[in-house]
């Protein structure tokens, strides 16, 4: 329950460090006669100097308050701890301090309290809406003037600062919803967030959807709130919607939650109340305290406290992370650590996610300004505040449709009628897993999701397109589909896939220029025996046998028959060379030239061998590497010259009658013996083995 009022100031206060006592307030200013001042709020003092804020010459601190609108006090044993039967009577308020230091001897009157060298103070407004942006480089300018005084008994500006501010700033509901959204994100930096954060920025948000427990800690107060609100504002209307996220105990009646029916596309709050915006993140069971000082750790353990986002600069908080929260933000270091494991898969960024967050990046980067962090070079609209907000809004947009129609399919699925009634491509493209199905089916466990459902149509894909915002090409998942169909392939046709691109570098080495004493001649009948033989064989193996012959299921089962083929076919075309050409030669030229034959085949095998390579990868759609290459080429020109140096003193007792009838592709299965070619065999998976890792 919201108290009507015509100003969204509620009231100021100052703040003391009392050298015995602690942190204190001194003086309020601007609340209602009716408020008893004393015990409002217990904690405000610490919030408002935070831990570690006396290392800095001015620090800013963000924070929220519980106020029970009724009664006119505060919780009086801390946010979870509101009697049921006023839970109703509770909204949240929000408030922002400058705290500030003073040598003690610079001061024209001291109080008999004053024994430290120092004196330190802080101002705080507290009001109704986050307005922090607004005020701050005000409250900054009052606080130091109310320093350079010299005199703290003189509280006068801070009057001046509450009368300025009530008649300056009137609450939200009395403006257009776009006006009331901007205001509130003046100050709230988004492009330094991405520039710190990058990609983790998309990790955080998914994350706070899903209701986790996410604990934000750094030394610099002001940048740690900020950071907070910045990417609680990415999600569109809900900074203007927070009136419950103080205590866990306080939310929204569901009961009273209608669904729109119709909207229009003129009135922006229109269209996100008809899209279910903004989700209702802080509802029951969640809290949002920015800045959260030790004294209020029982808020966050407490049993009803079951998730929460809040921020802190005490170490001892840190130091109790594993205990304390699922996500670590650390703002001094700019990392994220998924503190609960069983969170890694659903936050996953997949493929079009990384490919969207790192091109809006790109852009920030690009456009960087290190004079304004929130304005880019040359004040261009792509790279700003509005651009990104933009960008974000179209991505919940994207994942609240392509949820809803996840939902629909699922809810459908035995019904054929329902089913056809969508739009084929939406069925087709499966938009839900560009968006991670794991972060999709943790979102449907959570409360905010429960009240999205029911504010929002079943059909709403029907006109808003469920899709990703990323337009882009996905080159990984494009390679991946390429991979898959090209390995397919080979195990149905791998004879087929080797003996095209065998032809194809056949030609090419029959058209490379050769010495005299290599030039092979074969007759047309030859080459007509060739084809005849090869295709019986084929047809023996398409017709009879067994059927699955030529699948295989390894890759040195593949080269193993690839090659007990290919020599097969090579033998038969030696043979038939050797009947159609006479004998001219002498023995003395049969023993020279014989030996050149065994360098040739040698050669040939390591062509042979390199080629089963090049033609396993190149129906991949890759190309060989040519570091495998040469080695192949080194160890088979070793065993090339083992192999002439055994048999050249065979020849010189037996001449080889066929040593001018090789044929430049054929491989003689008697070149190389059993034991070579099994290492050779191991050689070529060792090579495609780390082709493949190198793939991957």
């Amino acid at each position: 329950m919201t108290e009507v009022t015509d100003s969204v100031v509620f009231g100021i206060c100052l703040v003391d460090f009392h050298h015995k006592r602690g942190p204190e307030i001194e003086y309020w200013y601007g609340l209602p006669a009716e408020i008893q001042k004393e015990g409002l709020w217990a904690n405000l003092p610490f919030q408002a100097l935070p831990d570690g804020s006396h290392s800095f010459e001015e620090t800013f601190t963000y924070f929220t308050l519980l106020y029970d609108e009724v009664n006119k006090c505060g919780p009086k044993n801390g946010a979870p701890d509101i009697p049921e039967q006023d839970r109703e009577n509770y909204s949240t308020l929000f408030a922002i301090s400058c705290s500030r230091q003073i040598k003690t001897e610079d001061l024209l009157i001291k109080d008999k309290d004053v024994t430290r060298s120092t004196v330190q103070k802080a101002i705080v407004v507290v009001s109704r809406e986050p307005i922090f942006g607004q005020i701050r480089d005000k409250l900054s300018i009052v606080t130091n003037a109310y320093f350079l005084q010299h005199d703290f008994t003189d509280k006068q500006i801070l009057v001046s600062l509450y009368d300025n501010l009530k008649v300056l700033y009137k609450p939200s509901t009395n403006e257009d919803i776009s006006e009331s959204e901007n205001r509130l994100y003046i100050g709230l930096c988004l492009r330094k967030v991405l520039h710190d954060f990058k990609k983790d920025v998309l990790t955080l948000l998914k994350a706070i959807i899903l209701e986790k427990k996410i604990i934000f800690y750094g030394s610099n107060v002001e940048y740690l709130c900020n950071l907070q609100f910045g990417l609680i504002s990415l999600i569109p209307g809900l900074l203007l919607d927070l009136i419950d996220s103080g205590s866990p105990i306080t939310y929204k009646d569901e009961s009273k939650i209608t669904r729109a029916t119709s909207f229009k596309s003129s009135d922006r709050k229109s269209v996100l109340q008809f899209l279910g915006l903004p989700l209702q993140i802080f509802q029951k069971g969640g809290l949002f305290s920015p800045y959260t000082p030790l004294q209020q750790v029982d808020d966050i353990n407490s049993d009803k406290t079951k998730f929460f986002v809040i921020g802190s600069s005490n170490s001892l908080l840190y130091e109790r992370r594993d205990e304390l929260c699922d996500i670590l933000v650390n703002v001094d270091t700019l990392t994220l650590e998924i503190i609960n494991k069983s969170l890694e898969a659903p936050l996953q960024l997949t493929g079009y996610d990384k490919k969207w967050i790192e091109s809006i990046v790109a852009i920030v980067d690009e456009t960087w300004n290190e004079n304004d962090d929130e304005t880019p070079k040359n004040s261009q609209f792509k790279g700003s505040e509005d651009f990104v907000r933009w960008q974000f809004e179209d991505y919940i947009t994207g994942l609240v449709s392509t949820v809803k129609l996840y939902d629909y399919i699922n809810a459908h699925k035995d019904n054929q009628v329902a089913l056809q009634s969508i739009l084929q491509d939406y069925i087709n493209s499966s938009p839900w897993v560009l968006f991670n199905s794991h972060w999709i089916t943790m979102w449907e466990k959570t409360n905010n999701y429960g009240i999205f459902n029911k504010l929002t149509d079943d059909r709403l894909f029907d006109l808003f397109t469920p899709k990703h915002p990323y337009n882009g090409v996905d080159n990984f998942a494009i390679f991946q589909q390429k991979l898959v169909t090209a390995f397919q392939n080979l195990r149905r046709h791998p004879s087929n896939a080797s003996n095209s691109t065998l032809g194809k570098q056949g030609n090419s080495d029959a058209s490379s220029p050769k010495k005299e004493n290599d030039n092979v001649s074969i007759s047309k009948d030859q080459n007509d025996k060739e084809s005849q033989s090869s295709g019986n064989k084929k047809g023996d193996n398409n017709t009879g046998g067994n059927p699955k012959e030529n699948v295989w299921s390894s890759w040195k089962e593949y080269f193993n028959k690839k090659k007990e083929k290919h020599s097969d076919e090579s033998t038969s075309a030696t043979n038939d060379s050797t009947a159609s050409i006479k004998s001219k030669n002498s023995s003395h030229k049969s023993k020279k030239e014989g030996k050149d034959d065994n360098v040739t085949n040698t050669n040939l095998q390591q062509h042979s061998t390199r080629r089963a390579i090049e033609n396993a990868l190149l129906g991949l759609g890759l190309h060989i590497d040519n570091k495998p290459t040469d080695e192949i080429e080194s160890l088979s020109s070793t065993d090339s010259h083992d192999i002439q140096k055994s048999e050249s003193s065979e020849e010189q007792e037996k001449p080889n009658d066929n040593s001018e009838l090789v044929e430049k592709d054929a491989i003689p299965s008697d070149i190389i013996s059993n034991d070579e070619d099994e290492e050779k065999t191991d050689m070529v998976d060792l090579t495609l083995n780390d082709s493949k890792d190198d793939m991957a």
